[in-house]
């Protein structure tokens, strides 16, 4: 593996224990897997393609500016360096837009929001 598969693999599970896998180099089952944060659930062989479906599903019915806010605000934080008031202002700019008062609305009217990504 080279420096970013083992940072990723170490942001995971920690240098401990990403050392550990990299030197044994064994196959790990999907519960010891699941335990260790490497994967974020565990099912059946034949629920695979139907969870990735749900789950593909769900990640599409979100507000897409919020994913888009949550990734790059995720990617800066990786970033040792403080963050900038401005940065700090932004994690609130999703109450400006109309998919907040989309979501805000189908909340209150117990709905599924139709968000349109402004």
């Amino acid at each position: 593996m080279a420096y970013p598969e083992i940072s990723c693999l170490s942001g995971l599970v920690g240098p401990g224990r990403a050392l550990e896998i990299l030197l044994e180099a064994r196959i790990m089952d999907a519960d010891e897997a699941h335990h260790l944060g490497i994967v974020s659930r565990v099912v059946p062989d034949d629920q695979v393609t139907a969870e990735a479906m749900a789950t593909a599903e769900r990640i599409a019915a979100g507000a897409p500016l919020v994913h888009r806010w949550h990734k790059k605000f995720l990617e800066r934080l990786r970033d040792p360096a403080p963050l900038s008031a401005d940065e700090l202002d932004e994690g609130f700019a999703c109450y400006d837009t109309e998919d907040f008062q989309i979501g805000y609305n189908a909340f209150l009217e117990k709905s599924t929001p139709a968000f349109k990504g402004r």
